[in-house]
């Protein structure tokens, strides 16, 4: 028997929030025809249709809107339930899933949600690391309640909290012929590769380089901060990579920092959240253990 049940609520939620039902499954790892499915379960089971495209791409019915309204206070509900009840039973499982863009995720959050871990031995941990625009999108939705980003918000529905500085360096090969400090005027004459559009490490760089009077159109794109180091450590492409990235190469001899006159990238990691939404006990948990720890590591 079909019924309406929490999990549906919130793959619609999703799904009506961000507007699309790919984006919906990255970040309720699902794949698109599971979502599809879902919402075609709910359709048939209320006989009404929640969706309609438009030439933007898609939004809800008039009857999407009225599942939607309820949608939102029975899941905030579920929440609150869960709460009252965790302090009744011990036992209750508890589990947070937080979103964090991609350098966060590789090189900061091992290390902070370890610790966290030993302290919290009942708790399951979901991860969805994504870019900084995938996480803000993924609070924004509800799908996790907090996100670390790298990059500005965009969103005045949300609220950060700083919690540690990270410096943006120059690398190169340790084999490439280039002096350790170079004037800007000098850059043009490199090849360079770049973070995807849409990465906050990406948003942050070229922010800087306008300011600084310098335009880079870069030769190659990559996705993963991991991937650019390795190429510039066995090549004569070199590009701006995080500090806590390029730590391992750097000790290790196999790629060198190279210092732009007159120019230094810091940017600070930030916790996201929506504004006026309590966040759960756990999350709280987490952000106060984060706040404390991070400058620590």
């Amino acid at each position: 028997m079909e019924v309406v049940d929490y999990n549906r609520l919130k793959i619609f939620k999703t799904v009506a929030d961000l507007k699309n039902f790919s984006k919906a499954a990255e970040v309720l790892f699902l794949t698109q025809p599971t979502i599809t499915l879902q919402i075609k379960k709910l359709e048939n089971y209320l006989n009404i249709t929640l969706f309609e495209r438009t030439k933007e791409g898609i939004k809800l019915t008039k009857a999407g809107e009225v599942l939607y309204k309820h949608a939102t206070k029975i899941l905030d509900d579920y929440i609150e339930m869960e709460e009252e009840l965790s302090k009744i039973s011990k036992k209750l499982e508890k589990n947070i899933t937080i979103g964090v863009s991609s350098t966060i995720g590789d090189y900061f959050l091992p290390k902070i949600l370890s610790k966290f871990l030993d302290k919290n031995l009942e708790l399951n941990a979901s991860i969805f690391i994504g870019n900084s625009k995938e996480v803000e999108e993924g609070v924004l939705s509800k799908s996790f309640y907090i996100g670390l980003v790298e990059d500005e918000i965009h969103s005045n529905k949300l609220k950060t909290v700083d919690f540690y500085t990270d410096e943006i360096i120059f690398v190169a090969s340790k084999n490439l012929d280039i002096p350790p400090v170079i004037n800007k005027k000098d850059i043009k004459n490199y090849k360079f590769v770049f973070r995807e559009k849409g990465s906050g490490t990406r948003n942050i760089v070229e922010n800087h380089l306008k300011n600084a009077g310098i335009k880079i159109t870069p030769d190659i794109e990559i996705s993963s901060s991991r991937a650019i180091i390795s190429l510039i450590s066995k090549s004569d492409y070199i590009g701006f990579i995080s500090k806590l990235a390029a730590e391992d190469m750097l000790k290790r001899g196999l790629i060198k920092e190279i210092k732009i006159d007159g120019l230094k990238i810091e940017r600070k990691f930030s916790c996201i959240m929506q504004k006026n939404i309590r966040l759960p006990k756990t999350e709280r948990d987490f952000l106060n253990f984060l706040l404390k720890n991070s400058r620590n590591l």
